[in-house]
């Protein structure tokens, strides 16, 4: 029987104006046809190799992410054997041609057009695309001065784990909650208060929303479905931080800690890698 293997994925959430379908069919294609390489941490950058051709119906655009290792040949090397700095004669030796990058690695990823999330393979075939990482590479391609006159500001944020909301109210004493939420949101509140997140703040001309809450003097905030509705809506579209004491002193969580990560663990024999990816996506989809 074949060893099993494992695919992780993790998602980020897009948020553009106005906020249609066609208008993030029309950011994934602008975005592919810069053919960018785009820097994600230290000496690793990263470049969208491959997108599937985007029709006016596809509500899934799959691709993939690769990211590899820009050498900088002008810099000071090392030789192993003498450990020394290698010398001028010995620099010349080498010839890396322009269009060659090292240390390749490839990450699918599928763009939810609906949902406006990007799936990205988080861990597979023994490599991985951190959260940070991802969220890095999307947000600076995202933010390329071609994409910003054409689409405005676009922002880019890591979908926390639903999981982050029990974590919220896990402190025993609540002192303040703050949450922060960016349109579009078309889930806030679930039809309450305002109805819906992105009208209010377009009623105002405002970008985003700030919400404190604090107990009164030596209580505590009680949790409630309105409350639980505003957290669950900025774990997509910005981020909650809680603040209170436990049995230990004062804590502090934050829902950015806790990114959503969805995994599966299959037989090659029986499964591919596209196939496995393909199934938590479809686990994204259904939230």
């Amino acid at each position: 029987m074949a060893q099993r293997m494992k695919v992780e994925a993790g998602a980020l959430n897009v948020r553009t104006h106005p906020h249609d379908d066609e208008n993030y069919r029309e950011l994934f294609r602008a975005a592919f046809a810069l053919k960018k390489p785009v820097k994600i941490r230290g000496d690793r950058h990263g470049l969208i190799a491959s997108l599937q051709r985007i029709g006016q119906e596809d509500e899934i655009v799959n691709g993939v992410l690769t990211t590899f290792i820009e050498l900088d040949l002008k810099g000071a090397w090392l030789n192993t054997e003498t450990l020394a700095e290698a010398s001028n004669n010995e620099l010349e030796e080498i010839v890396v041609p322009d269009y060659l990058r090292p240390n390749l690695m490839a990450f699918r990823f599928a763009f939810d057009i609906k949902n406006h999330e990007i799936i990205f393979e988080h861990y597979g075939d023994g490599n991985r695309l951190t959260h940070a990482s991802a969220e890095s590479f999307f947000s600076r391609l995202l933010s390329d001065k071609k994409i910003k006159k054409r689409f405005g500001d676009v922002k880019v944020a890591v979908v926390q784990s639903k999981g982050s909301v029990d974590r919220i109210f896990s402190i025993p004493r609540i002192t303040e909650i703050e949450a922060y939420i960016e349109k579009p949101n078309a889930d806030v509140w679930d039809g309450g208060f305002e109805g819906n997140a992105e009208d209010h703040l377009d009623e105002k001309n405002a970008r985003s929303m700030l919400v404190r809450y604090k107990a009164e003097r030596g209580g505590g905030i009680r949790r409630d479905d309105d409350l639980d509705a505003l957290v669950r809506a900025s774990i997509r579209n910005g981020r909650t931080v809680a603040k209170g004491y436990g049995p230990e002193g004062h804590m502090v969580v934050t829902t950015e800690r806790y990114p959503r990560v969805e995994q599966e663990k299959y037989n090659p024999d029986d499964l591919s890698n596209v196939q496995v990816f393909a199934r938590l996506v479809h686990r994204f989809r259904r939230r």
